[in-house]
């Protein structure tokens, strides 16, 4: 405690700047702490990775977001693959043991033989009209049967609508991959929004698919989808997932007679649906059809499981010889006699237990999927203390780096012969591995972490508020932000488009949040788009992602914003606020109506707020114009009474510079791009390394920073820079 007796106190500037200096050492050592690297260093795989790697190992698509799989990953300032952060607990083990169990029954499932003569069964499939003729009321039966439709009777969907009848009559009979397709109709009203099917299965909670339909009732589409089911019989549910008025009573369905058609003899709830016109007035769905085929597994998926494919007249020679095969791709890197001797003694052991050679081969298997080589990306050796990687790691950090996935047979190859210690090869490689299909994984993956998009929608927002917000729209916004991404790394742009651009990617759905032209435009996928200054978009900043999830589902939180601002761009973390300042109080509903802004003035005044929030709120105030799901708007609802007030989006920094707006503020980033430069690349080699950068790597970070502005911080280059670096090669 301070003495009794102080003749004088620092002041709020100089406490300022001592929380910030012991801020800056605490963050130094924690990094310090974090980057420490032992003889060994070992980083588990992430849950998106294991997932990966197992459908690449043995060619199984394995859930690991069911109810009771795996855990969501712990995350370090956004960052999800950091492997001092990713431990092992009794519990992880626990899901690893049973999901090696689940993922070898799909592979190898227990097929009774068939009788002498008997002929193999038939691939498991079928389709249904939406609604079976038991289902119709009898009285109504023998008038559809007339008509011919009985054996084809649709099913209308409302907004809002639930079908929920049994996709199968028979249970699957394995778990794998389903193809599942309906024959649907679309009725979009002139100017509202698209009906939109969403398949959903409940006891997975998990939505199997979802895409807006827009066909006539006489020209139905049919849309097809795969979709991993466990055995048994699914619980699965179709939507028409639109707000709108729905017609559906207690009893689960609108009306007493079957649909047949709109054109049919409507009945009173029915005409609702149109106008005099026979145009719709909601948008609304008519289900006609239902099939089905599966389990699915592809000629690829086929010859990775036959490759370690037990068979029934094996011996223990032959489970040594698929046991090294299998071992040597999963640890991703040869297998040691060692290690193969305690598989194949699993195996031995099994045997002298009485158990058949098939499962007593996959009670080895099942132990290699929970071996910590597996399990955990391992680098270094337990001997001696090496500070770089050898070939075999080499592959893999760049294959988990750009695929999130183990690598694959070039890789391996490379890795074999000793090549990836070459910078020509390492960039040949980078520019082979972008342009696979599964490079997406990476932009979609780093770009979520850095920008922080797990936390769009931890706060919904109120449905009062803002009504045209949904999950429809929150997957559209994340979407634009990854595709932004993607776009600017894939075409070769620079970083400058991340602080200000003159076009997005925007699906049909968020064009018109925007007010941008949306004929033409998918509903589930994303084009680039131009923008016009009267879209007040451009660049990350304004995306409506980033907005959105720096607010708290009520209103907009300035500070929050520049907080943002400050780390992902700036790559700087405040100091923490200091526990004795009390909150901003509730304007009363009898004062003037006050924006936020007119309340943050308050740390101005208050001298132990002050200092911290002239360095924070400058960066946040600037986006006044956006509200807290990041509509535009030039005014701020707000309690109280009298007109809502007028936003400002005016600042001014620390050193001198201001801004009047969004626009001009980005103008003054784009003057300092070289801060941006150097936090990109930290972050950036941050999620390749899975470790924290310490004191050691800032020379290396230094000289990749250079060479970005050498190449005119194109966000391409500065990839391979980093993976031709002597810091990627480095623990």
């Amino acid at each position: 405690m301070p003495p009794k007796k102080v003749k004088s106190r620092p002041s709020a500037e100089e406490s300022s700047a001592i929380a910030d200096f012991l801020a800056a050492r605490l963050k130094e050592g924690e990094a310090a702490r974090m980057a420490m690297r032992p003889p060994v260093s070992y980083n588990r795989l992430t849950r998106d990775e294991y997932v990966n790697t197992v459908r690449d190992l043995i060619g199984v698509q394995f859930d690991a977001t069911d109810p009771g799989a795996f855990l969501e990953d712990p995350e370090w300032h956004g960052f999800e693959r950091i492997g001092s952060v990713l431990t092992l607990s009794p519990a992880n083990v626990e899901k690893y043991l049973a999901a090696a169990e689940t993922i070898l029954a799909e592979a190898y499932p227990e097929v009774p033989p068939l009788r002498k003569g008997a002929k193999p069964p038939e691939p498991f499939g079928g389709s249904k009209p939406a609604i079976l003729p038991e289902q119709v009321n009898e009285r109504h039966r023998e008038r559809l049967q007339q008509m011919g439709v009985l054996e084809k009777m649709p099913y209308e969907l409302w907004p809002g609508d639930i079908f929920r009848y049994s996709l199968l009559k028979d249970p699957l009979p394995e778990t794998g991959v389903y193809e599942i397709s309906y024959t649907i109709s679309g009725l979009k009203p002139e100017k509202g929004r698209a009906p939109r099917i969403k398949v959903y299965e409940s006891k997975l909670d998990r939505t199997l698919f979802e895409q807006d339909i827009v066909a006539p009732e006489d020209q139905p589409i049919t849309v097809t989808f795969l979709a991993h089911l466990p055995k048994g019989r699914p619980n699965i549910e179709v939507y028409n997932d639109v707000p709108g008025p729905s017609n559906l009573p207690r009893s689960g369905r609108h009306g007493s007679r079957p649909f047949v058609s709109l054109k049919d003899g409507r009945m009173p709830w029915q005409i609702k649906l149109t106008d005099e016109q026979g145009r719709p007035r909601y948008p609304f769905l008519i289900l006609h059809s239902i099939s089905w085929r599966g389990p699915i597994v592809t000629d690829h998926e086929k010859q990775l499981r036959e490759d370690y494919h037990p068979t029934p007249e094996g011996d223990l020679a032959q489970a040594r010889e698929l046991l090294r095969k299998m071992a040597t791709r999963a640890f991703r890197r040869p297998v040691r006699e060692d290690e193969l001797d305690g598989f194949a003694g699993i195996v031995a052991e099994e045997l002298k237990a009485g158990e058949k050679f098939p499962s007593a081969a996959k009670a080895g298997m099942d132990a290699i999927l929970c071996s910590k080589s597996f399990l955990f990306e391992a680098e270094g050796d337990p001997d001696k203390m090496r500070q770089t990687l050898n070939d075999w790691e080499i592959a893999s950090r760049l294959s988990y780096l750009l695929w999130s996935t183990m690598p694959d047979d070039e890789l391996f190859s490379l890795a074999a012969a000793g090549k990836l210690h070459d910078k020509s090869e390492l960039t040949r490689q980078v520019e082979r591995m972008l342009a696979d299909p599964r490079a997406r994984r990476f932009t979609d993956a780093f770009s979520s972490q850095w920008l922080r998009l797990r936390k769009v929608g931890m706060f919904p927002p109120d449905k009062v508020l803002y009504p045209d917000y949904d999950k429809q729209l929150e997957a559209s916004m994340i979407g634009e932000t990854r595709s932004f991404f993607h776009e600017v790394l894939m075409s070769g742009l620079s970083l400058r488009e991340f602080l200000d651009s003159n076009w997005t990617m925007a699906n049909s759905r968020l064009a018109e949040y925007y007010g941008l032209p949306s004929d033409g435009l998918p509903s589930d996928s994303f084009q680039r788009v131009a923008l016009t200054p009267e879209s007040h978009r451009g660049g990350l900043l304004t995306q409506a992602a980033i907005l959105s999830l720096t607010s708290d589902g009520t209103r907009h939180r300035p500070v929050h914003r520049g907080v943002w601002v400050m780390e992902s761009i700036f790559g700087r973390s405040p100091a923490p606020p200091p526990p004795n300042v009390e909150p901003i109080a509730p304007n009363p509903v009898t004062a003037p109506k006050a924006t936020i802004r007119m309340k943050l003035d308050a740390h101005i005044h208050d001298a132990n707020c002050a200092a911290c929030h002239a360095k924070i709120d400058p960066l946040g105030l600037a986006f006044e114009n956006f509200d807290a799901i990041g509509r535009w708007r030039t005014t701020e609802k707000a309690e109280g009474v009298g007109p809502d007030p007028a936003v400002d989006p005016s600042g001014k920094f620390p050193d001198g510079r201001t801004y009047q707006d969004a626009t001009g503020f980005k103008k003054l980033l784009l003057a300092d791009i070289d801060s941006f430069n150097r936090t990109f690349i930290e972050k950036l080699a941050t999620y390749a390394l899975r470790r924290t950068m310490s004191f050691s790597d800032y020379d290396q970070l230094k000289a990749i920073a250079a060479t970005s502005k050498a190449d005119d911080y194109r966000v391409k280059d500065i990839l391979t820079a980093l993976v031709t670096s002597d810091l990627f090669q480095k623990r």
